[in-house]
């Protein structure tokens, strides 16, 4: 119950300041595949989503699970150009989404795998087993700050690392004793991303920041820190309780979904614990362990029935 006792800790301790110093702890080396990944990306991505599969394959309780879901049908779609056979022994997977709800919306993958991608998958090759896919003009530019990272045999400057602002905001839903992360999405959504998040997930007005942390380790634990600000909005009085009252709603679609209530989620949905400061709201859900081999029973069960 590693997650859950964290959590715990966390939820006493409210929110995170409403205004948080936009800076991050100096890191002299990467300390996951995916703060390596990091400064790879050109600044101004608005998505990131970070999935270490390592930590999900060799995890005990639903290890299986992940590693039959690579390997096999029943796995949702994944971008295209995103091959499903090398994440199967991939140790981690990153995208970065530019330009989100526009016409000029674009799509960067990195994947670290022990495998050569470039030849399996026509992927372009970064160095130190990181293979990107996405429009040549991107991958062009991921190319040329992994030279500059020291990454692979053409390095030619000092090492690069991602933006303070960005890890300030990537490390503000990671409890402090968590034990890692096997789920980390941030983002910086601009106007037009939002308007796009709003009209997919019914939110009245979306956040503008988001930082995502989930993890599991015998039970489950995701938490959604979202902020309400909203630069261009003067008119709302209270955006945090109109974002609160957005989010629940989320929560009672999701719980609504066949998908969800068939693996048995709905009632750790309906108990999350929702926390507002300043004009930030945290969501926690957290499914227990009993509950969570229940999940993954199900789950295995509907992905040998897809086979």
């Amino acid at each position: 119950m590693r997650s859950f006792a964290v959590l715990v800790v966390f939820a006493g301790c409210g929110s995170t300041p409403s205004k948080p110093v936009i800076t991050a702890p100096e890191r002299t080396q990467p300390l996951t595949v995916a703060d390596r990944i990091l400064p790879l990306f050109p600044d101004g991505a608005q998505v990131i989503v970070e999935l270490d599969l390592a930590r999900l394959r060799t995890n005990p309780v639903i290890g299986g699970l992940v590693t039959s879901a690579l390997t096999g049908e029943g796995l949702p779609d994944l971008p295209t150009g995103v091959p499903m056979s090398p994440l199967a022994k991939a140790d981690a997977i990153v995208l970065a989404s530019y330009g989100v709800g526009t016409s000029q919306a674009a799509m960067v993958t990195v994947i670290a795998s022990p495998e050569d991608l470039a030849e399996s998958a026509g992927a372009a090759r970064l160095g130190d087993h990181l293979y990107a896919l996405g429009p040549t003009e991107w991958i062009a530019q991921l190319e040329a700050r992994a030279a500059l990272a020291g990454i692979g045999d053409a390095a030619s400057g000092p090492p690069i690392v991602a933006s303070p602002e960005l890890l300030a905001l990537r490390d503000r839903a990671m409890p402090p004793n968590a034990p890692g992360a096997a789920l980390r999405i941030t983002a910086r959504l601009s106007f037009d991303a939002r308007v796009a998040l709003a009209r997919q997930t019914g939110l009245d007005s979306a956040p503008s920041q988001v930082s995502i942390w989930a993890d599991v380790v015998d039970d489950f634990a995701i938490i959604v820190d979202a902020d309400a600000a909203d630069p261009g909005d003067q008119k709302t009085k209270n955006p945090t309780k109109r974002l609160e009252a957005g989010l629940r709603g989320v929560l009672a679609g999701l719980a609504d979904e066949p998908a969800i209530q068939a693996l048995g989620i709905p009632s750790s949905l309906e108990r999350a614990k929702l926390v507002a400061r300043g004009t930030w709201v945290r969501t926690i859900v957290a499914i227990g362990p009993a509950h969570l081999q229940r999940v993954v029973a199900r789950a295995t069960a509907y992905l040998k029935g897809k086979s």
